[in-house]
């Protein structure tokens, strides 16, 4: 019998630890996205079996990575044949590359709990030259995740070395390598299945991509990129006056009363505080209502518009209803980022809307028919100047209608208690309806009508239709806030503001759905309705641009209080007020966008890609101009950097 070729087991061994490499790699980011769901609390009383099906949802993409990575490398075995130098040379580099990418999947679920999405070529670019997202990703280099930076790679490396010596001189039997690919394939199968019957439609989605192959497509189209665009660090200086709080503002000449929306008051008569009413309508964007010319959803509030003034232009500047609120109560931007700013910053030192008012004794509250149990608002709110804080829990005139909270009639019922208890001293309230928030749960007894008919070719009509309806109720329980007023005595000496939170999509007249994916109109654009019958005896509308943090200001300045020096926004009836706003949005898409009169511009920091609309003419954002309007881009992506410069310099303070 001839000798044993040495080489043959040397081959077969190189062979063997590829295999135990691979099932290490794929052990490894498993283990990451596993953390991910941990720290992010998917994880929810599912069960083992509920939380295994989303894991498998969010990692059946590494295992195909895995496999591919795989099968490259046994391929390269077979090439070098029967020559073990070359095959062990091919296993360390393969278990090198490995490592690399392990280092790299941890620094990518960091960066995505910041950014809402996986690092791309253009991001990567982006944080070399752009202060604004090292500031951001480096933010959560903690001393855990440096060490777990190190640890992993490290790990997997003593991992694969033990696993290989464990299998050396061990017969790998046929049945094991079939188990093994065998659970892979279903996984892969499992997870495919829940990604695409559940996970496709949460709102972190993106965290079942595969970080390494997500780098690479992005660099194969950034290269092939006719004009790949990015942010720059140069701009003019006074473009950051546009984000500078009021008390580091210059000394201005105050603009008459008149353009200022101040009442005039008759000699003699005693000034009498005036009561504020702020209704935020949750994920109501102004193309949804009444005042978009399209749907009759909000007949009592254009009814009520009468004696009112609706601004045009207003927008939230990010899809999240967490950010919205600091937006409004605070007058502050929030962080260019993923995460809730009532969760980041529960106790914040910044001046709310509300202690302006506390403070010059009136009686203040905050309801929504919701449970605050959700991002913080529960911590968030009770500092913020409010007498009162009412959730579902204190509002309950009906049993939950969603996993949301209760009926919107439950907060009309408690806005109206509010206002009658005494009607002699002023006061300031917020509600927050809910019913608008999906599923649009319909009010029980409630018939849900057509209302979406063929004004528009939405694919999701069944919920646009579900939500019109939800909205129509709304309107029709804030009808009875208004009818209060009036029934009280309250309406000449009452501000009622009516707005928006952020806007909901349904797929047309672009391809998203739901709320904060997008920074187009169907996202960002909200209602804003202001009713003051003492000011406005007829109906006024305003071609005004502004945003959340302008509505702080405006209010104070419609009630003759001074704003606060830290608020960054500025009265809408502020004649030397610029006509932009900014927007943003971290979730699926990492773009920051500007308005600026008639123009929007949109710059893509995933993909190094950017869009302008002439809005006066285009009002579906539809016909991207940006090729043919190369200087007007570059001076309003300055202005975003200017943004993205001030939003660094504001959230790396203590």
């Amino acid at each position: 019998m001839a000798p044993e070729d040495p080489s043959d087991d040397s081959t077969r061994s190189s062979v063997a630890s590829l295999f135990w490499a691979a099932v290490c790699f794929a052990g490894v980011l498993v283990i990451l996205k596993a953390s991910y769901l941990g720290v992010h609390g998917a994880f929810r009383s599912a069960g083992i079996l509920g939380d295994l099906r989303s894991l498998t949802a969010i990692s059946h993409a590494d295992f195909v990575f895995v496999t591919a990575f795989w099968i490259c490398g046994r391929a390269l075995l077979a090439v070098a044949g029967d020559h073990p130098w070359i095959a062990r040379s091919i296993l360390m580099v393969w278990i090198a590359c490995a490592a690399l990418i392990c280092l790299y999947a941890v620094a990518s679920v960091v960066a995505f709990g910041a950014l809402g999405g996986f690092l791309t070529y253009a991001l990567v670019h982006q944080i070399g030259n752009v202060r604004m997202l090292t500031s951001s990703v480096t933010a959560y280099l903690t001393s855990p995740v440096v060490l777990t930076l190190a640890g992993v790679p490290l790990a997997y490396i003593v991992l694969v070395i033990a696993t290989s010596r464990r299998a050396r001189g061990r017969t790998r039997r046929w049945w094991g390598s079939a188990m093994t690919c065998a659970v892979l394939a279903l996984w892969i199968a499992v997870g495919h299945h829940a990604y695409a019957t559940d996970w496709v439609t949460h709102y972190d989605w993106r965290i079942a991509d595969n970080a390494p192959w997500v780098l690479a497509v992005s660099w194969w189209q950034s290269a092939n990129a006719q004009r790949p665009v990015h942010l720059t660090d140069t701009f003019p200086a006074t473009d950051l006056t546009d984000f500078e709080p009021i008390g580091q503002r210059k000394p201005r000449i105050a603009a008459p009363a008149a353009l200022r929306g101040r009442p005039a008051r008759a000699r003699g008569a005693p000034a009498r505080p005036v009561n504020v009413v702020v209704l935020v309508l949750e994920s109501v964007a102004e193309r949804w209502t009444s005042f978009g010319g399209i749907y009759d959803t909000t007949p009592n509030l254009v009814k009520e518009a009468a004696r009112g003034l609706v601004v045009d232009h207003f927008y939230a500047h990010v899809g999240r209803s967490s950010n919205s609120l600091a937006a409004l109560l605070l007058s502050v931007y929030p962080k260019l980022n993923f995460r809730d700013f009532t969760e980041e910053y529960p106790r914040v030192e910044r001046t709310s809307l509300a202690t302006l008012f506390h403070e010059r004794g009136y009686r203040t509250a905050f309801m929504t028919p919701s449970d605050m149990g959700w991002a913080g608002w529960g911590t968030f709110l009770p500092a913020r100047g409010f007498d009162e804080v009412r959730d579902q829990h204190a509002l309950a005139c009906s049993p939950p209608i969603s996993s949301w909270g209760v009926e919107d009639r439950c907060l009309a019922d408690g806005l109206i208690e509010y206002i009658e208890r005494d009607p002699a001293r002023p006061f300031f309230v917020i509600g927050w309806t809910q019913q608008t928030h999906h599923p649009y749960e319909p009010s029980p007894d409630t018939p849900v009508i057509d209302l979406v008919g063929d004004r528009e070719p939405s694919p999701d009509a069944y919920d646009l239709n579900r939500y019109l309806n939800v909205l129509r109720e709304t309107d029709r329980q804030l009808a009875r806030v208004f009818d209060a007023l009036r029934q009280n005595g309250l309406a000449d000496n009452t501000i009622v503001a009516i707005v928006g939170d952020h806007g909901q999509a349904f797929g047309y007249p672009h391809d998203s759905y739901l709320q904060g994916r997008t920074v187009y109109e169907e996202d960002v654009q909200v209602p804003l309705l202001i009713w003051w019958p003492r000011r406005y005896a007829a109906p006024q509308r305003a071609p005004i641009i502004g945003g959340h943090i302008d509505l702080a200001p405006t209010i104070a300045d419609l009630a003759g209080i001074p704003p606060a020096p830290d608020w960054q926004g500025r009265s809408l009836f502020d004649s030397e007020r610029a006509p932009r706003a900014y927007f943003y949005v971290a979730q699926d898409e990492f773009k920051l966008a500007v308005r600026e009169g008639g123009w929007k511009y949109i710059l893509d920091l995933r993909r190094g890609t950017d869009e302008l609309y002439d809005l006066d003419h285009d009002p579906a954002e539809q016909h991207n101009l940006a090729a043919d309007q190369q200087a007007r881009c570059t001076r309003l992506r300055q202005r975003l950097a200017a943004w993205a410069e001030a939003n660094r310099r504001q959230y790396d303070r203590p």
